[in-house]
């Protein structure tokens, strides 16, 4: 049973890897709710980080269920933060093409889930809907970036 646990756990991380392993991600200009200039994934240096990346309206509804698991098993951990990232026809970011690619986002309506360890290297990257196995995987990297700063 173990075995199969583990397995399954391992096709997982294996399907869910940067789309660029070792790469740093390309910087993300964008701006806050509250007007305020921001440099990704800059201004998460430090921290394991969260990118939830929402490329439509639908995609970006789907974002939420990604941060409402990691609030709730991460959120009071000052060692990590999120952001929610919408690249919309450069309405609150720039660069959308080459983070689509990077993140290897082919369809707008799905979310790209990026995490980042405190130097800003990626750990885990995933494009699609939340589902419990890529998020479990998604908490053990998370977890394991915590622990190995």
């Amino acid at each position: 049973m173990l075995f199969r646990v583990l397995a399954v756990t391992a096709v997982v991380l294996l399907l869910a890897q940067p789309a660029v392993p070792d790469s740093p991600p390309p910087k993300l200009h964008g701006q806050t709710l509250d007007d305020e200039a921001i440099l990704l994934p800059d201004a998460a240096s430090g921290k394991v980080t969260l990118l939830l990346v929402g490329a439509s309206r639908k995609g970006g509804e789907l974002t939420g269920v990604w941060k409402d698991h990691f609030l709730t098993d991460f959120g009071s951990n000052p060692h990590a933060t999120y952001y929610v990232i919408a690249l919309l026809e450069n309405v609150s970011a720039s660069d959308e093409i080459v983070w689509k690619r990077y993140l290897g986002m082919r369809d707008d309506s799905l979310p790209g889930v990026l995490l980042l360890d405190e130097s800003g290297r990626p750990r885990w990257s995933y494009s699609g809907v939340y589902d419990p196995e890529h998020y479990r995987a998604l908490k053990m990297m998370i977890t394991a970036a915590l622990e190995d700063p």
